[in-house]
């Protein structure tokens, strides 16, 4: 009766055991917060980045509304490590890189945007384009 309590006992731990390896990768997940958050604020920056190279190329203005958004969306990632409880030193430091580097970043874009003389100037077509395109502008 003893070595079947012990083997009953045995198989209890082991099963106990097993069922505590399911848990650790599960908390592994849910401690990487900061991690995860700063790489996907530097992939925003980079996106922002590759818009403003585009617009460059292109000189499309929707191209400098891409890059802001982006390197919005990259400030956003960055602040949210702040929430983060696994956030160190290393993170504080790279936040603080990020929100330099789109600061800078957004100079240049707003640099080359429209300036308030241009917009005028496309506000005098405006009427001979609602005649054209009715539909277009409401």
């Amino acid at each position: 009766m003893k070595k079947l309590l012990i083997l009953l006992l045995f198989a209890m731990a082991m099963g106990a055991c097993s069922m505590g390896g399911d848990d650790m990768p599960r908390q592994q997940v849910r401690q990487a917060c900061a991690e995860p958050r700063l790489a996907s604020s530097f992939k925003f920056h980079d996106r922002a980045l590759d818009y403003l190279r585009t617009y460059f190329k292109t000189r499309k203005e929707t191209d400098l509304f891409f890059a802001w958004y982006a390197s919005e969306d990259s400030l956003y990632m960055a602040r949210t490590i702040n929430r983060c409880y696994d956030k160190r030193n290393k993170h504080f430091h790279a936040v603080r890189n990020v929100i330099q580097k789109n600061e800078v970043l957004r100079k240049l874009i707003v640099q080359n945007m429209r300036t308030d003389s241009q917009a005028e100037v496309s506000e005098l077509f405006l009427d001979e384009y609602r005649k054209i395109f009715v539909r277009d502008i409401q």
